[in-house]
């Protein structure tokens, strides 16, 4: 089975999300959903333990926009710009959209 990229723009229902995907698949959180990697959430601790089995992303120009930087979130989200964003939905055949 191919792995799957999924895009995060929503900021709520991450639990259901995280059941329904599968061990090696691609997260990548972009629009008000970056907020929900800030290292103090509630929602980045349940993320967590998550990133061990899933490649984890975050838009930076999302991050930036909403006044936050590679500091403020958890350190094993990695950061990509638009060009990083189209390498992402090139390498992964299947792309699910949760918002």
């Amino acid at each position: 089975m191919s792995n799957m990229l999924h895009i995060i723009s929503t900021t709520a229902g991450h639990e259901v999300l995280f059941e329904r995907i599968a061990k090696g698949d691609t997260l990548l959180f972009i629009a008000s959903a970056v907020l929900s990697l800030h290292k103090n959430s509630l929602s980045a601790e349940k993320l967590l333990p998550y990133c061990a089995h899933f490649h984890c992303y975050v838009l930076e120009e999302d991050l930036l926009a909403r006044g936050l930087d590679a500091d403020d979130i958890l350190a094993e989200i990695k950061r990509v710009d638009y060009p990083g964003f189209v390498s992402l939905t090139v390498e992964n055949e299947v792309i699910k959209t949760w918002n």
